[in-house]
């Protein structure tokens, strides 16, 4: 392939787009404004995309034929013939999703609109599954799920902790005991369907994106669980880095002396803000203990309880500023398995931020919660397989 050369560095020409490959951009394009306008029309998605009226009703007819949209009726005429409206058909396929990141694991069936028609958890075990045991019990839960499908099925998406490379091997996950597992491989021999395999706090980013308005390019996702981890979305598209390990914030390093974390460091952000550690400051056993705020607040007591959320928020805020003054990033959302800790984590996170940046950007900066629970990373996964499959995350 031909370079071109600009101040003594050579640059890779990219190569010339062929007519497949302006039709599948263009189906992507057509999918994705049917998806976002909710209804629309031929004519309006010529006007959008300037594309001519012939092109738009060849898009169309393929969409319609794929069962990905479909018409739903006619709209108000302008002064000719009714436009037939379009929408995405939402039951056209159905995605299989997978959440390795809870305990016990979960799966759901998932409809191209981002809705859950189906949850399936794992049977509750007395100590958390790893290894082989995890592996096995992956493929049963998307066998069980993949029974109660009423459509053709679109993909296998599983969100799980870890370094997850673009190929869906899985490099390294220390709570699930899994090194180089080449996960996505593995699903699609035992059931001849497409995987996407995404870490857990990435795919939760997908969701995060995929609920926000299209105005919304740019997020980051704090996932505070049994482990930290950030899931980072940059101009649409999910950041993994050139080592697949971008958001990866729960190994760094805030104490020297700190506690030993599972990676084999020292005072790691795990060690010291994880729902774990939270709880365990407040002299709570994190395996028997209730993951609520309010719960222990009424066991410990107020002040214990708040003292320990605070000191998370504020280890969390200190690594977040640096990532943030790196990035310009104006969104952050918080998810985090402790319950009814949201408002107290976010101010402490919020005032440590501001500690640490331009007071001008920290201040454009907005932390929130999200909505999405428990189904947060079910939801990613999905989005995971609409990206992989289709080459939009549809919103």
């Amino acid at each position: 392939m031909s370079t071109a050369n600009s101040g003594g560095r050579a640059h890779r020409v990219p190569p010339k787009a062929t007519k497949h490959d302006s039709r599948r951009n263009n189906l992507r394009t057509t999918l994705e404004l049917v998806s976002h306008e909710r209804q629309t029309s031929r004519a309006e998605i010529a006007r959008r995309t300037g594309l001519t009226r012939a092109a738009v009703s060849s898009l169309v007819a393929e969409l319609l034929d794929q069962g990905l949209i479909r018409e739903i009726g006619q709209g108000t005429s302008a002064g000719g013939k009714p436009p037939t409206l379009l929408a995405l058909n939402q039951r056209g396929r159905d995605i299989v999703a997978i959440d390795l990141g809870r305990r016990p694991f979960r799966a759901a069936l998932v409809d191209l609109g981002g809705r859950i028609h189906e949850r399936v958890d794992a049977s509750p075990e007395a100590k958390p599954v790893r290894a082989e045991a995890a592996r096995e019990q992956t493929a049963q839960l998307i066998e069980e799920v993949l029974d109660r499908a009423a459509a053709p099925v679109l993909g296998i998406g599983v969100g799980t902790p870890g370094v997850v490379d673009a190929d869906g091997r899985v490099i390294e996950s220390a709570n699930l005991a899994w090194h180089n597992l080449d996960l996505a491989a593995d699903l699609r021999r035992r059931f001849s369907i497409p995987v996407s395999v995404t870490n857990d706090a990435q795919a939760a980013a997908l969701a995060e994106y995929r609920r926000h308005g299209a105005e919304r390019r740019n997020l980051l996702l704090l996932k505070i669980g049994r482990g930290i981890g950030s899931g980072v979305v940059l101009d649409g598209a999910l950041y993994r880095g050139d080592h697949s390990a971008a958001g990866e914030i729960g190994h760094v390093q805030v104490k020297d002396d700190g506690d030993l974390c599972t990676c084999g460091n020292q005072g790691c952000l795990e060690t010291v803000a994880s729902v774990p550690a939270i709880l365990r400051r407040m002299g709570a056993d994190p395996e028997r203990a209730p993951w609520d705020a309010l719960t222990l607040a009424g066991i410990a007591g107020e002040e214990p309880v708040l003292r320990s959320i605070r000191e998370a928020g504020h280890h969390l805020g200190t690594v977040l500023a640096t990532v943030l003054a790196m990035l310009d990033i104006g969104q952050v959302t918080i998810a985090s398995d402790l319950r009814n800790a949201g408002d107290v984590l976010i101010e402490e996170v919020r005032s440590s931020i501001r500690r640490r940046m331009l007071p001008g950007t920290a201040e454009l900066v907005e932390i929130a919660t999200t909505p999405l629970g428990a189904d947060l990373v079910l939801a990613g996964a999905a989005s995971a397989v609409l990206a992989d499959r289709l080459g939009v995350v549809l919103r």
